[in-house]
């Protein structure tokens, strides 16, 4: 990239239609910048004209500075915002010719599929979202494949190590949720391409330590399982992992997707993970049945990561070009303003360092505190855990169900619990795109979940009633409480707009993974008592309880979607 500035300019080049203009505007002076982008090459040119009249007037859909840089806007009857953008132009001056060459390499790469608006504000998609998504959902798939892997062989696994495959499973959730605590700051300090390239090399050496390592004959699998110690330790690297690919999809979708896409993108990358328990039940059913199968479906899982993880070296990017939507151009340079005016309240000279496009650090605690008293963020957070924690909680004790429901062959149990995890998936694609279009994420949210709550009561009377009916309303409780996450997930973003969406899907991966440990021990425990009332299982019963009282406080739910509005305000 290259730049052209000047003081003054008596004559400007005449812009194409595929140009794009930016106008900035401050106390004493305003800057004009046009960019053109031809053959991955980019040419910027800025002129200084006088000042505005005196009348100022705000575009209409803009977004009003924050209360935490107000005051830093107007000190002693001057303004600092002029000089905040100086130091801007002055710092891309400097930094314009190191930039210029991966500037072009990677714009080159990114080919747009999509355009919109005039010249002013363009919204342009590119084809490259898909790419992004697909590699984010493969890696969330492998990180849940990992985790309930041995849940359709635990006779095997308790054969070898003696040991409860639920315990490694409550391992792995209390290290995702210590992580979910610490991903926020770590992925705006090094940015998201670098964030999820480095996770996934992480949860391919902890596969490859599950699996054994043995470098024999240039094969890098021991031909037998590996001590328990090396299994806990390579199941919390990959716990560790984990929320770089399930706290970051409504950041990838807010950075690379239209505003009728995010939805549908949030769905496929947070249910992603439910086809990774699909596929532990089906190939976990016919490969782990021994100890040398174990061994073999274990080095499987760690040969698709490391192929997995070589692809998003080479593959995965940052950030598109441009925004894909009026309310992420708005979002950034909310972010850019607070960010400098707050960084220059504390330390004058510690600005001139902040010249990225999104803050260096996210503090995680101060962004919780503002997520808690905003209104409207709580009702979908709670819908968003109870979702989770049914959801996992089934999943953990599919093979117990329905052995208590007359369902005594393995496979056919492996293959109902895979049903169950496409039934998510499918459900989630279908309705998340129908709450794209329709913006009724209340009323869809509270629909499924008194559905949810109606399907679990056959499924905890599968002792007293055909398995038919249990089978059949397991299937369809996938299809009813997986979309809840992603929904509620794009919920509680359009709410607490225009806040940092990876950490308020951090925040809800935090509580809901958390209960979901906490649930677990206790589920187990209620499985094996009485039947309440002679019908209902107990485990069964704690989980429609958790339901009904969800439901009562998801009603409450009264918030404006300030996302929606500021996509509306900015393209009137």
């Amino acid at each position: 990239m290259s730049q052209i500035s000047g003081k003054a300019a008596t004559s400007m080049p005449s812009i194409s239609s595929s140009q794009r203009r930016n106008t900035f505007s401050g106390g004493g002076a305003r800057v004009q910048s046009a960019t053109t982008m031809k053959n991955t090459k980019t040419i910027q040119t800025t002129r200084f004209v006088p000042p505005p009249p005196p009348r100022r007037v705000r575009r209409q859909g803009s977004l009003p500075p924050s209360p935490g840089f107000c005051s830093m806007i107007s000190k002693g009857g001057k303004s600092l915002l002029p000089n905040l953008i100086d130091e801007k132009a002055d710092k891309r001056n400097v930094t314009a010719k190191a930039s210029s060459s991966s500037s072009s390499s990677s714009s080159s790469s990114i080919k747009p599929d999509f355009e919109e608006g005039d010249d002013e504000e363009k919204i342009i998609l590119y084809s490259q979202r898909w790419v992004q998504l697909g590699y984010l959902a493969c890696l969330a798939l492998i990180s849940d494949w990992v985790c309930f892997s041995v849940a359709a062989t635990p006779g095997t696994w308790d054969s070898i190590f003696h040991r409860s495959p639920e315990t490694l499973i409550d391992v792995f959730l209390f290290t995702n949720v210590a992580f979910c605590f610490l991903e926020p700051q770590i992925v705006g300090k090094f940015g998201l391409r670098n964030v999820v390239v480095s996770a996934a090399a992480l949860m391919t050496f902890g596969c490859a330590l599950r699996s054994g390592l043995e470098f024999n004959d240039f094969i890098p699998f021991a031909s037998f399982m590996p001590s328990y110690t090396e299994e806990v330790v390579g199941t919390v690297l990959v716990g560790a992992a984990q929320p770089f690919f399930q706290c970051t999809p409504t950041l990838l979708s807010s950075r690379w997707f239209g505003k009728d896409e995010r939805a549908l993108s949030t769905s496929i990358a947070i249910n992603a993970n439910q086809i990774g328990i699909a596929v532990a039940f089906l190939v976990g059913g016919l490969m782990g049945q021994t100890n040398e199968g174990l061994n073999g479906y274990f080095s499987l899982i760690t040969l698709l990561s490391g192929i997995v993880t070589i692809g998003a070296f080479i593959q995965f990017q940052e950030k598109p070009p441009t925004p894909p939507s009026l309310s992420q151009m708005q979002q950034e340079k909310e972010r850019k303003r607070r960010c400098k005016a707050e960084e220059a309240s504390r330390d004058v000279n510690a600005s001139q360092n902040m010249g990225k496009d999104e803050l260096a650090e996210l503090n995680f605690p101060a962004l919780c505190k503002r997520l808690l008293n905003t209104p409207g963020f709580w009702q979908p957070t709670a819908a968003f855990v109870a979702s989770i924690a049914i959801s996992n909680n089934v999943s953990a004790f599919i093979g117990t169900t329905l052995g208590k429901a007359g369902v005594e062959n393995a496979f056919e149990a492996d293959e109902f619990g895979a049903a169950f995890q496409l039934a998510i998936m499918f459900g989630s694609i279908f309705l998340g795109g129908y709450v794209d279009r329709s913006k009724k994420y209340k009323p869809v949210s509270l629909a499924l979940i008194i559905l949810s709550v109606f399907l679990l009561i056959p499924i905890g009377a599968g002792e007293v009633i055909p398995d038919a009916y249990v089978l059949f309303s397991l299937v369809l409780l996938g299809f009813t409480v997986g979309p809840v996450q992603p929904i509620c997930a794009e919920l509680a973003v359009e709410v607490s707009y225009p806040e940092d969406e990876n950490g308020v899907v951090a925040l809800q991966q935090v509580c809901g993974n958390l209960f979901s440990a906490i649930l677990v021990p206790i589920l187990a425990f209620a499985a094996h008592g009485d039947l309440l009332f002679g019908k209902l299982s107990g485990d069964y019963a704690i989980l429609i309880v958790l339901g009904l009282v969800t439901l009562g406080y998801f009603t409450t739910f009264d918030a404006p979607l300030k996302r929606l509005e500021a996509d509306k305000a900015a393209s009137e």
